[in-house]
């Protein structure tokens, strides 16, 4: 059976004139994100940049952030020292690498100054393990996008007419890149304001999307498959007329599965707890954006690749 003698009635049009607006939308969506990005850089924490984090409760007096950092200023110890607010009488401060024994001397002046003090906690993270970590997180991310690729070109060996398997991959990974960088570049602009910081649940938060935003896509793309192994297209409008069907037969499935995980990412937004915000609010940039790219920017950009190959072709 052939593509063209399908009703173009049934079709929920997503392609034709409008493949080249949604790419539009996707790159112009990137560009706050990368002007925050060159403008304020990334805010890395001190699993990437090493130091020292400590949460304190201060138990006879109340004091301000600002009472807080000047006293601080005083302290030989408490290098490059930033406070946070983090709850009532309670701050995090964050310093550059500090030996013990500086820490039990930052503890003591801070008891002098603001009488008694409880710590609720205390990490230390020294500079090389920091640069070990940010290797890690950076090739945890490459071998992951590599990896996707060679699954995809596996999974779609048996298409070999008229897109290669490759392309399913390629073009796989160009919207999971596309989703990374808005999921970053949102989160620096978010961070800028609300004073958060990027550690190792941040990269954890990344992989995470990588793999929603996988999914997705690859629901979109079985399709296009299946739909391959049943009707030839020998033309790129063929081609288009296919994929946009599939579109409209995934929608739904995708829809469904896309929005239970951001209404229970907005309900653990609004009522989780502070420390799990910075990672829940990543999860729920990148989720959403994924769900949009599956649609509007992979297989846009399939098609567009594949018509090009009709063209050169011909």
């Amino acid at each position: 059976m052939v593509i063209a003698n399908m009703n173009r009635g049934d079709v929920l049009k997503f392609l034709g004139w409008k493949k080249k607006l949604w790419l539009i939308i996707s790159a112009a969506i990137m560009v706050p994100g990368i002007i925050a990005l060159i403008a304020w850089k990334l805010p890395l924490g001190i699993d990437f940049k090493g130091g020292a984090l400590f949460e304190i409760r201060l138990e006879e007096r109340s004091a301000t952030q600002v009472e807080l950092v000047e006293k601080l200023k005083n302290y030989p110890e408490a290098r490059g020292a930033v406070v946070a607010e983090v709850g009532e009488k309670t701050f995090a401060i964050k310093v550059l690498p500090i030996s013990e024994e500086e820490h039990q001397k930052i503890l003591t002046s801070l008891t002098t100054d603001f009488g008694k003090i409880s710590e609720q906690q205390f990490q230390s993270v020294g500079p090389t393990v920091s640069r070990d970590l940010t290797a890690k997180a950076v090739k945890a991310i490459i071998y992951a996008a590599l990896l996707i690729i060679l699954y995809l070109a596996y999974a779609f060996r048996a298409v070999s007419y008229p897109v290669s398997s490759w392309r399913f991959g390629v073009v796989a990974v160009i919207a999971l890149l596309h989703d990374l960088i808005i999921t970053v570049g949102v989160f620096d602009i978010i961070a800028h304001f609300l004073h958060y910081e990027i550690d190792s649940t941040f990269i954890t938060a990344l992989l995470t999307v990588m793999g929603f935003s996988v999914h997705d896509t690859i629901v979109v793309f079985d399709r296009i498959r299946e739909n391959l192994s049943k009707s030839r297209a020998n033309t790129s409008a063929e081609f288009e007329a296919l994929a946009d069907r599939s579109l409209g037969d995934t929608l739904n499935r995708l829809m469904a599965t896309s929005l239970t995980v951001i209404f229970t990412l907005l309900a653990l937004t609004v009522l989780g707890g502070e420390s799990i915000r910075p990672f829940v609010v990543t999860l729920l940039v990148g989720i959403t954006v994924g769900a949009y790219s599956s649609i509007f920017t992979a297989t846009p950009l399939l098609v567009l690749w594949q018509s090009r190959a009709f063209t050169k072709k011909n």
